[in-house]
């Protein structure tokens, strides 16, 4: 085993691995669930535990609330994950990239009460996690989920098909924005070796993930550029979609993603916010980036009453109210927060 596999096989509580295994090492049907709206780190976490887990003659249904984005069509396995948990026959359930179980969105809402009595086995890296499962097994200091599975793989002594390997290095890929952001540490790097040595490519990712777009996002992009306003000399800059705007560019509700980063990039930017309703109009979702000292995490939390969270960098919350409301009570908490700091 090579130095760096010898950190790494080392860094979750060994009882922790030991309850996991011990959850799964009996389960034959397998049940992954990735979180509402999901992304490359839900997916590739979900479909790479999946891989693995085949590996050892389980059988695993991928499930999200959510169809995956289109971009990440090019995951080996990406057309096994369904939007529902059919007859609930599964022995375990895998809750992954998020330590609530409301965030599975609508899948907890039609399968509550199999979902609250199931045996569940939570993987997660978010800061705001409770833990939603018997077994948790939660590292803020993770760049992605996919991280947390790499070292449980490891220290497990698991099998790391290709396959799995390309769906984990997309989830760190993406939840790290191709190793830009401060979650990039040397654990994170060292991850990526250990599953470019299985045969992966970054470009595999990197390609149809950040440089391909259709006409139809980048116009949505514009839409977005146009929408955008900002106050406190520039250091708060925000902005917003409808369906109206999605109709105008002739876009897709997944085409907003990294909108909010979009807006972080500008420059003298310190919090980007970006905000959107769509088919209900009562609910609009907020996705914060903020640069330090400002936390994402604890102001989504703080300004959505607990229906929201994240990381330190970069957040969400949900409001149960119209877009006219919330953009204009959490633009002016913004204001507050930025003010405190002159």
């Amino acid at each position: 085993m090579s130095q760096n596999n010898a950190a790494l096989d080392a860094q979750i509580d060994p009882g922790l691995v030991q309850q996991a295994m011990e959850l799964i090492a009996p389960a034959r049907r397998i049940a992954l669930l990735a979180h509402e709206h999901p992304d490359g780190d839900c997916i590739g976490s979900a479909l790479g535990l999946a891989h693995i887990l085949a590996a050892l003659g389980k059988t695993c249904i991928p499930a999200c609330a959510d169809p995956p984005p289109r971009n990440l069509a090019f995951l080996p396995g990406i057309e096994t994950v369904v939007q529902d948990l059919g007859d609930e026959n599964f022995d375990l359930v895998i809750a992954l990239d998020a330590g609530e179980l409301r965030r599975f969105g609508s899948l907890y809402e039609r399968h509550q009460t199999f979902l609250e009595h199931a045996r569940i086995l939570n993987i997660d890296h978010h800061i705001s996690s409770d833990g939603c499962g018997q077994v948790n097994i939660i590292d803020p200091s993770a760049a992605a989920t996919a991280e947390v599975l790499v070292l449980l793989q490891q220290q497990a002594h698991l099998p790391l098909p290709r396959e799995a390997a390309l769906c984990l290095l997309t989830g760190l890929i993406t939840d790290t924005s191709s190793f830009q952001f401060t979650n990039t540490t040397p654990r994170a790097l060292e991850v990526a070796a250990e599953l470019l040595r299985h045969g992966v490519i970054t470009e595999t990712v990197v390609q149809p993930v950040y440089r391909e777009r259709s006409l139809a996002q980048a116009r949505l992009q514009a839409a977005i550029i146009d929408n955008a306003r900002t106050s406190c000399d520039g250091r708060l800059i925000w902005s917003w979609a409808t369906n109206e705007t999605l109709d105008q560019a002739g876009a897709t509700a997944e085409m907003d993603d990294n909108s909010s980063g979009m807006l972080r990039d500008i420059a003298g930017v310190q919090i980007a916010a970006f905000f959107k309703s769509y088919d209900t109009p009562d609910v609009t979702r907020l996705s914060l980036r903020c640069a330090a000292p400002y936390n994402a995490a604890e102001l989504c939390q703080r300004l959505s009453n607990g229906i929201g969270g994240g990381h330190a960098r970069a957040a969400g919350a949900t409001f149960n109210r119209p877009l006219a409301e919330t953009m204009p009570f959490v633009i002016a908490e913004l204001e507050k927060e930025l003010q405190k700091a002159h």
